[in-house]
């Protein structure tokens, strides 16, 4: 029997987690620079240690409101296919294990979303369970592509500024 380990937190007061394979670490809040020619679900860029990381803004993805500041404020830090991103959250949870076979996949009807992998249902509700790989379209990604590129030619061209 195959087992699901999954990384629960709330946004906006709905219940998601991310496959535990996908989680880099929980960061704290980290103030992020805005990314001009950035998808719009991009909220800006993250230099961790020398490595720009883009902060991907979840709500907008799924078309909620922007969940209000808070002082603490976590941030997922993901490993996708392409590249490693940035999502904030309200909260995260403890680590929870699931048989495989509850997970309810997202060719069901009644979920309808090419942003979730699909949902499982526990005894507390509905936990949606996040597809990261679809937060970035081709197209997104391309976009993406071409503003680093473009910010980090700009950062080059100002050190060489006298």
């Amino acid at each position: 029997m195959d087992q699901l380990h999954v990384l629960p937190f709330s946004l906006n007061q709905h219940q998601l987690a991310i496959p535990l394979a996908e989680v880099v670490k929980v960061l704290p809040a980290l103030l992020w620079t805005p990314l001009p020619g950035a998808p719009g679900t991009v909220d800006g860029v993250i230099n961790i240690q020398g490595m720009p990381l883009v902060q991907i803004n979840l709500a907008r993805c799924f078309g909620w409101p922007a969940p209000p500041l808070q002082l603490w404020r976590p941030l997922l830090w993901l490993q996708l296919k392409r590249r490693q991103v940035l999502i904030p959250v309200d909260q995260v949870g403890p680590v929870l294990c699931f048989d495989a076979a509850a997970l309810l996949i997202n060719s069901d009807p009644q979920i309808n979303s090419n942003l979730l992998k699909g949902v499982i249902c526990t005894e507390t509700g509905v936990l949606l369970i996040q597809d990261i790989e679809q937060l970035l379209s081709d197209a997104d990604e391309s976009m993406l592509q071409a503003a680093l590129q473009q910010a980090q030619l700009a950062h080059a061209a100002a050190l060489v500024q006298p």
